[in-house]
């Protein structure tokens, strides 16, 4: 009895080691093992939607935006209507589309839909529904049309989360190492002094030169002084319109020497006698108004004659001129 309890405590000291042995080795192969399946589940590509991905994602695992250019960068964009993409070889199927259609893009350009298709990601995550458009430089994942096939997305402080209808984690993208291409865009400033002068209100060139030396505006480069420099701009807003020489003293000698005469209308409405014309005569040595309501401009000539004859026979002077 005794070599019987000795021999399964050997056994069972021998079976609590092999154990141990297992897990020590399970717990380096997932150590060794988890970057490895993490790179090969997201070689190549971005998060750009999925039909079914519980099975492949867990809560502990997502997918990175990676800096590979914009041919290999997939965008969550919440104001595009549906998933599109320019680039054909993301494409697993396409089919063309019978009817002409459009996507406006925010500059007002526009681009051709050649055709729709599946988008495959990996072996079991896949994008249906994309639209392939034509000059399109970018891979758009629309956040409506992920929210219209009953998904709900999450915006999150440098991540983007996306669940299910039981609010379980289906796949995250880490928002935090999205990088655009490098670009190096320096204007360099413009020493033109014209360019200077309308940007400033059409300022004095002497004065522009004077406050770029003494450099009290910022941003405003050193300007060389030019000579004979015209605006004519400057000019025509300077220009003050000549003054009328007054007339101290009357220039004619007797009344009916002179006459200023001009004729008004049509009126709008016709006076109380009909009358739609007006003719107002006033004679320059005396300032003695005439006004004379008519029908119609013929009329004018027999007033004016009838006029005349009557200043000539009361100052025994003859008219010499008119002016209208």
């Amino acid at each position: 009895m005794d070599l019987v309890t000795e021999a399964l405590r050997e056994l069972s000291r021998v079976h609590t080691l092999e154990v141990v042995v297992t897990l020590i080795v399970v717990m380096i192969s997932l150590i060794v093992l988890t970057p490895l399946l993490s790179r090969w589940l997201g070689t190549g590509t971005t998060v750009l939607g999925l039909t079914q991905c519980r099975t492949v994602c867990s809560p502990s695992l997502y997918l990175t935006l990676q800096d590979r250019g914009m041919e290999d960068v997939r965008i969550m964009d919440s104001g595009c209507s549906r998933h599109m993409t320019g680039h054909r070889k993301w494409f697993s199927s396409l089919n063309p589309v019978s009817t002409k259609e459009y996507i406006t893009f925010g500059d007002n350009g526009q681009g051709k839909v050649m055709g729709v298709g599946s988008v495959l990601l990996s072996a079991k995550l896949s994008l249906r529904e994309v639209a392939f458009v034509q000059n399109l430089g970018f891979n758009l994942v629309s956040v409506s049309q992920l929210l219209d096939e009953g998904f709900e997305v999450r915006f999150k402080k440098g991540a983007c989360c996306v669940l299910d209808a039981e609010e379980t984690l289906v796949f995250r993208v880490d928002l935090t190492s999205v990088s655009g291409p490098a670009r190096c865009l320096v204007a360099s400033p413009s020493a033109d002094i014209w360019k200077w002068h309308r940007r400033r209100g059409h300022l004095s060139f002497d004065l522009l030169v004077r406050l770029s030396s003494m450099g009290l505006i910022r941003g405003l480069p050193k300007l060389r002084e030019e000579k004979d420099l015209v605006c004519h701009p400057c000019h025509h807003g300077k220009m003050v319109a000549a003054s009328h020489i007054l007339v101290s003293q009357v220039m004619t000698s007797y009344p009916g020497e002179l006459l200023h005469m001009d004729t008004v209308g049509p009126a709008r409405v016709a006076s109380v006698n009909g009358k739609w014309y007006v003719l107002v005569v006033v004679d320059d040595f005396s300032r003695f108004s005439w006004v004379f309501f008519m029908e119609s401009k013929d009329e004018a000539f027999g007033f004016v004659r009838d006029l005349v004859l009557r200043l000539r026979n009361e100052s025994h002077k003859a008219m010499r001129a008119i002016r209208e």
